[in-house]
């Protein structure tokens, strides 16, 4: 009897078999906008703001096989709602199955967290990959404070010469 993982990961692996070949998708860049917005951020003082974002995917022989966003924003902004979604995303278990006689103990399945990768062919080619996004407004400050810097020394270079 199918139990409701190997149900979830054929429903995965036949969607992902009827999205286009890579080759053919077509990619489209998003702004740093929208970007700041999926990835969330917070201020830590004096105006330096700090955004990340954490994405986790499994790819089997070059096709996307699973994917976990988790975008962090400040935290004293968030809804209970978003909490509450924040919270399931970062304690799921990702189960990827790849060949035939994979098993995981139903405790694993209640309980478990991060990713699983179980594999019973030869040759397959997985990949397992954590990409960290990353931003800080810190270098607009550092060229504000050398423009204000360089400022103020012309001022006092033509003070100085009167």
């Amino acid at each position: 009897m199918p139990t409701a993982a190997s149900l979830l990961l054929c429903t995965l692996l036949g969607t992902a078999a009827a999205l286009p070949a890579r080759a053919d998708a077509v990619w489209m860049a998003v702004s740093n906008r929208t970007l700041d917005k999926q990835r969330g951020g917070f201020e830590v003082g004096a105006g330096l703001l700090v955004s990340f974002g954490i994405t986790r995917a499994v790819y089997v022989n070059g096709d996307l096989v699973t994917q976990t966003s988790l975008n962090f924003g400040r935290v004293a902004d968030l809804t209970p709602a978003q909490a509450t979604q924040l919270a399931r995303q970062m304690t799921a278990l990702n189960l990827v199955q790849v060949g035939p006689r994979n098993s995981v103990a139903p405790d694993v399945l209640a309980n478990g967290t991060g990713t699983i990768i179980q594999n019973t062919l030869n040759n397959q080619r997985i990949v397992n990959q954590t990409v960290i996004n990353a931003r800080s407004n810190a270098a607009g400050m550092i060229k504000s404070l050398n423009t204000q810097h360089t400022l103020s020394d012309a001022l006092n270079r033509s003070a100085a010469g009167r």
